[in-house]
């Protein structure tokens, strides 16, 4: 139950985060997300949850199902998340980071899932943190 509560509670964050995304720590001091709210940076319902969100249900899916870690299936939902918007409350991925999406199609063209993430310094974005859980 505790890795369900967990999930739980990113999704609700993530969800009360997603129409502010991108605006300074200073406005939101001024205006403070006090409720579930809409429409805001990318114009979704109340209640939307991002990529991060869809990112951790697709992994725990995977995990779930497999009964381990299994890093080609984890991409593989990945790729049905990024391509058919699984995981995702519309069928639509209107978010993700250009990190993700070079590392998912790398998967997709034949790169090895634990290979196909990139090397670069700037290769670093911040979704795995999101997904620590």
């Amino acid at each position: 139950m505790k890795v369900k509560d967990g999930i739980i509670g990113l999704v609700i964050g993530d969800a009360l985060g997603v129409p502010v995304e991108f605006k300074y720590r200073e406005s939101l001091k001024i205006d403070p997300v006090t409720k579930m709210e809409g429409y805001g940076t990318y114009n979704m319902p109340p209640g939307t949850w991002s990529d991060d969100s869809s990112m951790t249900i697709a992994t725990m899916a995977s995990i779930v199902n497999k009964n381990e870690i299994d890093y080609d299936d984890i991409m593989k939902e990945f790729l049905e998340w990024i391509e058919n918007g699984k995981y995702t409350q519309y069928q639509d991925t209107f978010d993700y980071g250009i990190t993700t999406l070079h590392g998912i199609m790398n998967y997709k063209n034949g790169i090895d899932a634990i290979k196909c993430g990139g090397t670069d310094e700037r290769d670093n974005g911040n979704g795995s943190l999101m997904r620590i859980l």
